[in-house]
């Protein structure tokens, strides 16, 4: 019974540690669940909405670059890597972050965690998302960034 305590206390250490988790509905970031306490739960509303990021991919790949040159680290891999998430209806990021990490032939891979959590530290760092009204309310939506890799480098930022 001991070493079953012992156990499962040293597991539960590690999960909590995690970069990820798996759940039936895919591969997620270990986040903190944002309550909204002004939002609908629901309807989420996914891309019908204009809920695009406003700067343009070029502009967001040139802060991409500058964020991690301050990291210095060099990563292989071409592939893609998007973060999915819901934006509340007052703009900001909350609830899971899906992580879907392919190859480019689209098959599932996954890159080093390193540059995942790089990539999800800049992520982080994205909060000017719109408000998205719905007959003059206020709306949740479901949004995603996707980094495309060549040869461990980000070349394409897709909002």
């Amino acid at each position: 019974m001991k070493h079953f305590l012992f156990l499962f206390l040293f597991l539960t250490t590690i999960l909590i540690k995690a970069q990820n988790f798996i759940t039936a509905e895919g591969e997620f970031m270990d986040t903190t669940r944002t309550v909204y306490n002004n939002c609908k739960e629901d309807p989420i509303y996914y891309y019908a909405v204009k809920g695009k990021y406003p700067m343009n991919s070029e502009s967001l790949l040139k802060e991409l670059h500058h964020f991690l040159q301050t990291k210095n680290n060099s990563y292989t891999g071409n592939g893609y890597i998007t973060f999915r998430c819901r934006i509340g209806c007052d703009g900001k990021k909350g609830g899971r972050v899906q992580v879907l990490q392919t190859d480019e032939l689209y098959k599932t891979t996954h890159f080093k965690k390193e540059f995942v959590n790089e990539l999800y530290a800049f992520f982080k760092t994205m909060d000017k998302w719109p408000i998205v009204k719905i007959k003059e309310e206020n709306v949740s939506y479901m949004t995603y960034i996707t980094f495309k890799i060549k040869n461990g480098k980000v070349i394409a930022i897709i909002p």
